[in-house]
């Protein structure tokens, strides 16, 4: 009999921060200072509708 491959929704978001904290330390400068733009300015800034990705 096969187990079941779900895994349940905590630890599948655990394993997601995880790799993402592993993803931004490896990110370089550039890189973190496009973010770091990014989160001062807010939500207000990001783009709707058809320009959204």
């Amino acid at each position: 009999m096969k187990k079941s491959k779900h895994e349940p929704k905590p630890m599948m978001a655990a394993r997601f921060q995880a790799e993402a904290r592993e993803v931004l330390i490896k990110r370089s400068d550039k890189r973190s200072r496009f973010l770091d733009v990014a989160l001062s300015k807010g939500s207000d800034f990001e783009p709707v509708g058809r320009l959204a990705g």
